[in-house]
Parts: structure tokens; sequence; C-alpha cells
């Protein structure tokens, strides 16, 4: 594994492109952007990096430059080649086998906090906060998360999940003091069985309680339904909700724009009938 960054911490390629170069640079003073780009054997073109980190399109060559001047092997190369053809796909078809191929290398393309971490997922606002980081400037004085945060939070537990996830590395200060995520997401592992993470999903049923019975203009789309089907088309609704989930994770992944608003989305599929006294059924916070 790459000794300056993990690679699976990210799902933009231009990010991890540019925090390679930041923490390689504190190592190896010499290594700036210039020398990137002469190392890419472009040494009459000074501006190639920046312009790739902005935005410039990756010709498949250079991609291969790219994973070799890094020193990128096996699955870590797979995966950077999956982050830039996400990146860059030309058709869906295109992006979404490049998801797919993330999803198989790293399991989860996101974060993933260990469910057994009980302090983070002991109150539901830790990962709201985490992603409210991304929209608000916070420093260490929370009055204005508190005052805008829904539903409301104290500023003692507001500064106590700071300190958790600064902790966990989860988040750190930038340039101007303000706290920022330091990965791209946070999810739950896949169907995990941990009795804090089904405390935690507990708790966001109740937000959306909450949030159903609130007077606000916060966005909101609530849709409840019931119905009968056969145990094909079950199965069938069951891996429709789970096509449901990849494709809101791509759409964030994809989302190449300042973030300005934070979302919850809560997806339950469940039987009302019980098999061999065994309730069935998905959920995922």
């Amino acid at each position: 594994m790459n000794t300056f960054v993990n690679i699976f911490e990210f799902t933009k390629f231009r990010k991890f492109l540019a925090e390679y170069q930041e923490r390689r640079q504190a190592a190896e003073p010499s290594f700036s952007r210039t020398e990137f780009c002469n190392l890419l054997g472009l040494p009459n073109t000074r501006s190639y990096f920046n312009d790739v980190v902005q935005g410039k399109r990756v010709t498949d060559n250079m991609r291969e430059r790219f994973i070799n001047v890094i020193g990128l092997k096996g699955n870590e190369a797979r995966y950077f080649e999956a982050m830039v053809d996400f990146d860059q796909g030309k058709t869906a078809q295109v992006r979404e086998a490049a998801f797919d191929a993330m999803m198989r290398l790293n399991k989860n393309p996101q974060a993933i906090v260990d469910p057994d971490s009980y302090e983070f997922f002991g109150n539901w606002y830790n990962s709201t906060v985490y992603a409210i980081l991304e929209v608000m400037d916070v420093g260490d004085d929370v009055s204005e998360l508190a005052a805008k945060i829904f539903p409301p939070v104290s500023e003692k537990r507001l500064k106590a999940s700071l300190e958790l996830m600064q902790k966990m590395s989860l988040v750190r200060k930038d340039e101007r003091g303000f706290w920022k995520p330091t990965k791209d997401s946070l999810a739950t592992v896949q169907q995990s069985k941990s009795q804090m993470v089904l405390q935690f999903q507990k708790q966001c049923l109740e937000l959306s309680k909450q949030a159903l019975e609130s007077e606000g203009s916060e966005s909101r789309d609530m849709t409840t339904f019931t119905f009968a089907v056969s145990k094909t088309a079950q199965a069938k609704v069951e891996k429709a909700a789970e096509k449901f989930k990849a494709q809101v994770r791509q759409i964030v992944m994809a989302d190449n724009e300042t973030p300005t608003v934070v979302e919850h989305v809560n997806l339950h599929v469940f039987s009302n009938i019980r098999e061999n006294n065994k309730p069935s059924g998905t959920g995922e916070a």
C-alpha cells in the first residue's frame, strides 16, 4: 500500500492526486507539482498537474504514467483506473462499470467507520455533523452550527462530537482553522448486525418522525406503501432497493459542485409476515 496516502479512502481521483502530491512533498520537499510534471514526462508543461486537479481530462496514456510515478500496484492501480473511468466515462454504461469495479476492489468505496465504534454510532448527530462540515465553516465556536442543525443539539454535545471525530481521524482543521472531513463520506457496513448500528438506525427513524411532524420548509419527501407480492417479486423489490442505494451513492460520489445542503435518507424494506418466527427484510441508515 502507498506510504503517503491510502487510495481506498478516496472516490475522486483528482482529490487523491492533490492529497498525494501534498503529503509526498511534505516528506520530500523536492516533490513539487512541477517535479510531478517532470516525472510524468512533461518537462515543458509545468501547469499540467494543476490543470488535471482542476478538471482537465486525463488520457489513457497519462493515466498509466500517473500509476507508474505514484508506484501503484495490483488492486491500487486498478482502483485508480476505475476512479478515472468513473469521473471521465463518456457513457452511463462506462461510469456504472467503473463504479462496480470500485465496489469490488474496495467493497464499499467510502470511508467506513467500524460499526464497533460505539461512541460514533451512539448518537445520530455525529454522522450529520460530519456531513454538515462540507457545507458550513465550523471552528471551535459551534454556536452557528447549534442554531442550524435539525433536530437541535446542544453546543456541548457538538463539541464532544468534533473531539470524537478528531480522535478517529475523520476530521482535521484546514489552514483557516475550520474543521473539515478527511474522507469523502461515511457508511455503515452493509447488513451489519451490530447492536450499536441497530440503535443508530432506530435514532434515524425517530429523526424521520420529527421531520414529518415539523412545520419548517426543509426539503422532505416521504412515501409509505404496503403491497402483496410473490416471492419472485419480493426478490426483485429488494434488488431494486439495493440498486437505488447504489445510485444514490453514485450521485453523491459524482457531485463535483460545492455542497450547500445536507440530506438524510432512510430506506426500509421489510415483510409484514413472519417466516419461521423470524422477521425478514433489509434496512440501511
